[in-house]
């Protein structure tokens, strides 16, 4: 049984213990705000992969183009005395492009390199790095190892059936809004061990809470949250957006 958290969930990681994350649900539902939340809180390198100009990485992230790709995390140039300075960059992926998927895959293997350095890499639409289903070599490198290049990954989209099984498989914390398919929902629950059928109730419970939240005039984003290592569903009322840039009317409050 899932238990209730009634209180802003506790979303600050450890950077020296990577960690894989996906966020799941319908557009509109709230994803977007759960992994941009983590991502404006990390304190070293990160990069945001944006495929569809929503991403929001915050006012200190650097835009970055295909031909800044490179094939590791880029240095700040230090000034006298100092040691690295943390980076945050934000590429903006053209989806029209001939290189569009491997622009992509390419961005993916800069937070890999160098391996000793923690970085957080956000992919919102993670289905869109992985065509087909199959993952570019440096995503399924991230997938498999992502501890030993002491990389922390944020992953969102709206339906897990068309992205890789290890993407849910390797997922440390998996956060669940509005999942109306149940093929959706028996992908999450078979892949997190948790009885197919009770997840439906879970869900159909967080759903009931967000339509009374909606009734009222509040942000209906109640969502569950799996945490792999304590084996643990979760609850989670909906997370604070008032510090969430205006786009959020257009993505859920973002996603």
């Amino acid at each position: 049984m899932a238990e209730d958290v009634t209180e802003d969930f506790p979303l600050v990681l450890d950077p020296h213990r990577p960690m894989i994350i996906s966020a799941w649900g319908r557009k509109g539902s709230g994803k977007s705000v759960f992994n941009r939340r983590i991502f404006r809180s990390w304190p070293y390198d990160a990069i945001a992969i944006d495929v569809n100009g929503n991403a929001e990485p915050g006012p200190d992230a650097e835009r970055i183009t295909r031909e800044q790709i490179g094939s590791r995390f880029p240095d700040q140039a230090p000034a006298i005395g100092e040691r690295h300075r943390p980076r945050k960059l934000h590429f903006r992926a053209d989806p029209g492009s001939a290189t569009y998927a491997d622009d992509l895959d390419r961005a993916v293997g800069m937070a890999l390199f160098p391996q000793d350095r923690p970085v957080c890499v956000w992919a919102g639409e993670v289905g869109e790095l992985m065509p087909n289903g199959r993952p570019g070599p440096h995503m399924r490198r991230l997938l498999q190892q992502n501890r030993h290049h002491k990389v922390t990954a944020l992953f969102d989209g709206p339906r897990p059936m068309f992205v890789d099984p290890l993407v849910l498989a390797q997922s440390d914390l998996v956060a669940v809004y509005n999942m109306p398919n149940p093929a959706d929902r028996k992908r999450v629950a078979d892949s997190i061990g948790y009885p197919p059928k009770r997840f439906d109730v879970e869900h159909e419970e967080t759903q009931r809470r967000n339509g009374a939240e909606k009734a009222a005039g509040r942000d209906p984003y109640w969502f569950l949250l799996w945490h792999a290592e304590a084996h643990q569903l979760y609850r989670c009322a909906p997370l604070p957006v008032e510090d969430e840039p205006e786009d959020q009317a257009d993505d859920g409050a973002a996603a």
